[in-house]
């Protein structure tokens, strides 16, 4: 018993003799071990989606409200932008502010404002052709590879970079960071991990037939949400040990929705992105967190409604707050940590040299003389913007784009310019149109096809043939003096054949039927966007025919022409269908003399004003246009014509001819339809309109020195086929009209 008593006492001396070695070896060896603690490796995965990619910020703005760090970003489509830009420096509340700021509507239109573009491409705007291009390529029609070429996306995402110029490994930024997008001729996803961060951003959102492909290393990229829209296992390779993936759901149409090829288009592209999705999200495991906002019906196209899609993302990721906290950092830690990664400070660098990347047979001055960017100043990014805007413009471009590159210590600018891959030659068809209750109507039906950068300097040829109540047949060749904006060349012909109608001495309106065929040749001056004159002759010979009426004392037969001409053009209007601002002027001279061939000797003057207002959603147009014969009497197809909608509404179109005429307008509309960001915008207006006009020597019996009056109730509508509108017009003396037309304002 008593040795059985002493066992049981050494044994227990020997446990605790044990557990007191045990205890101060983890004593000695404690701190050693909390300094050697370290933090898992955390991996941000961001999935594509669209406008509704916006709802990232939310949960950016949850983790850094807890502390949450990260080491490494990978994202797809609009998640590779919002984690590119994060992964960059700028902070949650930048990115919000940011989304807020960028006008999207115009972000996502291909064409640049029309402030911007050539007075050349402006005055195609005020004959009756379309605005929709078919280019032609080796004898075919051929379409765009995008709907939008992207043009301005692409330089807003160059000066969101602008910091990043530097840096050609994305493991250099303040982030390790990851872009996905597909190789658009096998289908299988690349991983950006160098080269431009706005390239790489850029290619990763390429949405397939929206946006066109992205060449790098060789191959076009396309959206990478086809190959990989939740990159986990980029984010993994990388080292990533616990994840933090935001998948944004995506939310398949029902057999009832699947109504047109563009349903079901959208539909197979939908099922891809979500069987690549679910394979990813399987592949977590249990330290991962899983972030899926519920963004209800939104859609991936609502940009106008960009910034209600951040408010579910921090919703979702507050429900994740337990295990979020889990890998929070202490404040001080936190702030550490951020610190030790640096921010690439936002700076302008100044511009040692300016080198043209010439993709065209156009002339490198042309391109140069158009870039404002001086050697030795400062990247000046709006500027850069502007000028490309009008160099693409002029449609001779795909697309004019730029990069930050250094040489020897030294940061230059290289402009990319590239000649259109899918036509630089293009057809344009037209469509007026008007009728109205009483019968009255008139159309014209035609195309016109225009031939681009015949050689460096950038000359044109184009052609316009129409047929209807007027027929015509017209051709010119534009040819610059000089690579940039300045002197011009313009010969020019035409043939036309229309209706005109006179008063004769006997009382009565006569219609006549004038034929003419005429050659004119030109010396012009453009400068800039907004101003164009020109000087020239005009000579021809032609016909006319009484057509209806008695025709007393109106001259028929032959007739020569034979004139000096002067034009000036001012136009900064952003649109001749529905303007919501800028102005017009046009004044035009010409003086027809028998030195120069022709039958008589008279001077033509005519003036064209339009001054464009908007308020909220409201328009004011104002304008007026006039003219007169300075001397002599003006022949029957050189007269002044007015009625029609919007000019004398309740009238015919051209009921009334005068030789003197002064014509006063003004149209009011509001827009009714929300503005949509991206191509498919279909703008709505109600409005009204009155017009006055002042007539001597008018057409109409008894209606010498004649004032009248229109106005008008209409419905428009910005529509592929034009301007459109249902319209109710009412004139002087009782005069009404219903109103179906296509066609423009002025």
């Amino acid at each position: 018993m008593r040795v059985a008593g002493r066992r049981v006492l050494r044994g227990w001396m020997r446990g605790l003799g044990a557990m007191l070695v045990v205890g101060l070896l983890a004593g000695l060896q404690a701190p050693v071990a909390a300094s050697e603690v370290r933090r898992p490796v955390i991996g941000l995965v961001l999935s594509g989606g669209g406008a509704l990619g916006a709802t990232h910020i939310g949960v950016l703005k949850v983790l850094e409200e807890l502390k949450v760090p990260v080491d490494i970003i990978t994202g797809t489509s609009m998640g590779s932008i919002v984690g590119g830009l994060y992964a960059l420096g700028l902070d949650a509340q930048e990115l919000e502010s940011l989304v807020a700021s960028i006008d999207w509507a115009k972000t996502f239109e291909d064409s640049p404002p029309r402030g911007s573009l050539p007075v050349r491409r402006k005055q195609e705007d005020y004959g009756f052709l379309l605005d929709l291009k078919l280019g032609i390529k080796d004898g075919g029609l051929q379409l765009p590879a995008g709907l939008i070429q992207g043009q301005r996306l692409t330089l807003m995402l160059r000066e969101l970079t602008v910091r990043a110029h530097d840096i050609g490994d994305f493991d250099n930024l303040p982030i390790r960071y990851r872009a996905v997008a597909a190789d658009l001729e096998t289908g299988k996803q690349v991983i950006l991990g160098g080269g431009n961060l706005a390239t790489a951003m850029r290619a990763s959102m390429s949405v397939p037939a929206f946006l066109p492909p992205v060449e790098v290393d060789g191959r076009l990229l396309v959206d990478g949400g086809v190959a990989n829209n939740l990159p986990v296992d980029v984010a993994r390779a990388m080292g990533a040990e616990v994840l933090i993936v935001v998948d944004i759901p995506t939310v398949l149409k029902k057999r009832d929705q699947l109504t047109s090829s563009l349903d079901i288009a959208g539909q197979m592209l939908a099922v891809l992105i979500q069987q690549n999705s679910l394979a990813q999200i399987a592949s977590l495991g249990p330290q991962d967190i899983l972030i899926q906002p519920d963004l209800g019906d939104r859609g991936s196209v609502d940009f106008d409604a960009i910034l209600e899609m951040i408010a579910p993302g921090e919703a979702a990721a507050r429900a994740q707050t337990a295990r979020l906290q889990a890998l929070s950092l202490a404040p001080a830690a936190y702030a550490d940590d951020r610190r030790s990664r640096g921010v690439k400070r936002v700076e302008s660098p100044v511009i040692a040299f300016v080198d043209i990347d010439n993709r065209t047979k156009l002339d490198d001055r042309r391109i140069r003389a158009s870039i404002r960017q001086k050697v030795g100043e400062p990247l000046n990014v709006k500027q850069i913007e502007e000028d490309f805007s009008q160099l693409y413009g002029s449609g001779l471009y795909e697309q004019v784009d730029y990069a930050l590159v250094d040489r020897e210590g030294k940061t230059g600018l290289v402009v990319t310019a590239t000649g259109k891959a899918w036509a630089q030659d293009y057809i344009r068809l037209g469509l007026a149109l008007e009728s109205d209750v009483d019968g009255e109507s008139s159309y014209e039906v035609g195309f016109g096809l225009t031939l681009t950068a015949l050689n460096s300097y950038g000359a044109e040829a184009r052609g316009e043939l129409a047929f209807g109540d007027a027929q015509y047949l017209l051709g010119e060749f534009y040819q610059p003096l000089q690579p940039g904006t300045g002197f011009y060349v313009l010969p020019a012909a035409a043939y036309v054949r229309n209706d005109a109608r006179a008063r004769g001495n006997d009382g009565t309106t006569s219609e006549f039927r004038t034929t003419r065929a005429e050659a004119a040749l030109y010396l012009g001056y453009e400068f800039g966007t907004e101003l164009d004159t020109r000087v020239g002759l005009r000579v021809g010979a032609g016909e006319v025919d009484l057509h209806t009426g008695t025709g007393a004392g109106v001259e028929t037969g032959d007739f020569r022409i034979g004139a000096a001409e002067a034009r000036l053009l001012y136009d900064t209007l952003d649109s001749v269908r529905f303007p919501t601002g800028g102005s017009l002027l046009r004044l035009q001279a010409g003086a027809s003399r028998t030195e120069l061939g022709a039958d008589d000797n008279y001077v033509r003057l005519d003036a064209t004003a339009v001054r464009a207002l908007t308020w909220g959603s409201n328009t004011l147009v104002l304008g007026s246009s006039g003219g007169t014969a300075a001397s002599g009497d003006l022949p029957v197809y050189d007269r002044f014509r007015v009625g029609g909608l919007f000019s004398l509404s309740g009238y015919a179109r051209d009921e009334l001819s005068t030789g003197n005429l002064l014509l006063g307008r003004m149209l009011l509309m509001r827009r009714l339809s929300r503005r949509s960001p991206l191509f498919f915008d279909l703008p709505v207006y109600a409005g009204g309109s009155f017009e006055a006009a002042r007539l001597d020597d008018a057409s109409g019996e008894d209606e010498f020195d004649k004032n009248a009056f229109g106005g008008s109730l209409f419905l428009g509508a910005d529509t592929p086929l034009g301007a459109g509108y249902l319209a109710l017009g009412k004139g002087d003396a009782g005069r009404t009209a219903g109103y179906l037309y296509f066609g423009k304002l002025f």
